[in-house]
């Protein structure tokens, strides 16, 4: 990866952004940008061009899933790898998330590694 790429997190929770950022500022020419609302996440995306996009699925305003779905109504997103990160983890939660949208899905707690190198698939 030489050119830089654009990833877009959409988390509420500080202590899980800080821990975004600190992982994934470990990979090289990557420029995060971020929001802690969806309405605001949603409108930043729509004026960017993002390469890959992070959205908690619970959050304050709109949930994750209807983020993703008005993401998918543009055009220049169709393809674009999106992934929810939600402690959502019961039977039929994955599947439920997988189909309004997402390319995947990860659960908190966090496996940072894990995390890392999906990251870095879909940025590639």
């Amino acid at each position: 990866m030489t050119e830089e790429k654009q990833i877009f997190i959409v988390e509420d929770n500080e202590k899980n952004m800080e821990l975004f950022k600190a992982v994934l500022g470990t990979i090289p020419n990557l420029n995060i940008l971020t929001s802690i609302t969806g309405k605001e996440g949603l409108q930043s995306i729509a004026s960017n061009n993002i390469d890959v996009i992070i959205l908690d699925i619970q959050l304050p305003d709109m949930s994750g899933i209807d983020i993703c779905k008005e993401i998918r109504k543009l055009e220049k997103y169709k393809k674009t790898p999106i992934m929810a990160v939600t402690s959502f983890a019961m039977k039929g939660d994955k599947e439920r998330i997988l189909n309004s949208g997402f390319n995947d899905y990860i659960s908190k707690p966090l496996q940072i590694k894990e995390f890392r190198e999906l990251v870095i698939k879909y940025l590639e």
